[in-house]
């Protein structure tokens, strides 16, 4: 990013994150800025694309190190599951569909359209790899499939003897460590009842430390209301969506004193 002629690099950032961090229209940002909103529309885009560099050098993948004393790793992780080194999950956010193409974007009995997002985050709440645009309905397996099986999306495969925490969306396998199905699995099934069978005991100890993804999503959602009430940008939600993703890995990374990253911690 540049100066431009009449509007700094500083005032360009200012729009833009006030846009995505507090989900204000043009119009709003016009009184604010005393911008016409053909300036707005132009310095939002030419940040966007800037956004994404940003993002390849925010979302890195895992260099697969368990890193036992992170901070962030739950003692179960470190007696049990020494072999995982990041949590995988899916996520719904909103996404502003055309009519003739809402059908396949429905959320699971919701009537908002939604894109459905892969995630890989470590266990500090910072994400390794992101992937977004699928169909809302699109079952989480399947996009993992679909995401791992095209060479171009980089997935990251862990190593041998490392793998993935997921959930029992996904299948059990190779570098991906998923739950018992049809066993208690979610903590709050626990609150009333101990772990009593082998079973629950690994899917209780299992929770745990893959609980970490969905308060890493919990955190990005808080701090980016747009993703729940995506504005009608259309061929740029998908880097909307990886912006936000960066800028909450920006925060993190640079230990700025955040009271989200405090509360979901």
């Amino acid at each position: 990013l540049h100066d431009s002629r009449h509007v700094s690099v500083e005032e360009k950032m200012a729009m833009f994150l006030i846009i995505i961090g507090h989900n204000e229209r043009y119009v709003v940002i016009k009184r604010m800025f005393q911008r016409s909103s053909q300036t707005i529309h132009k310095y939002f885009h030419e940040v966007l694309a800037a956004m994404m560099t940003f993002g390849r050098e925010m979302i890195i993948p895992s260099t697969f190190d368990t890193n036992p004393d992170s901070p962030g790793a739950h003692k179960s992780l470190r007696r049990i599951f020494k072999g995982a080194v990041c949590a995988l999950g899916g996520t719904l956010v909103h996404a502003i569909i055309p009519a003739s193409q809402q059908t396949v974007y429905r959320g699971r009995g919701n009537d908002k359209c939604y894109q459905n997002v892969l995630g890989i985050c470590d266990f500090n709440m910072i994400f390794t790899f992101v992937y977004v645009g699928w169909e809302g309905v699109t079952h989480d397996s399947r996009v993992l499939t679909e995401v791992m099986a095209e060479p171009s999306n980089n997935f990251p495969f862990p190593p041998p003897s490392k793998y993935y925490l997921c959930d029992v969306a996904y299948t059990n396998t190779r570098g991906f460590m998923a739950p018992y199905r049809n066993v208690r699995y979610w903590l709050g099934d626990f609150r009333r009842r101990h772990a009593m069978t082998k079973e629950e005991k690994f899917n209780h100890a299992h929770a745990k430390p893959i609980n970490v993804i969905e308060r890493a999503y919990g955190v990005l959602k808080a701090r980016f209301p747009i993703l729940d009430n995506m504005a009608p940008y259309f061929n740029v939600q998908r880097i909307v969506v990886i912006t936000c993703f960066a800028v909450n890995n920006f925060i993190s990374k640079e230990k700025i004193n955040d009271e989200l990253f405090t509360q979901y911690e």
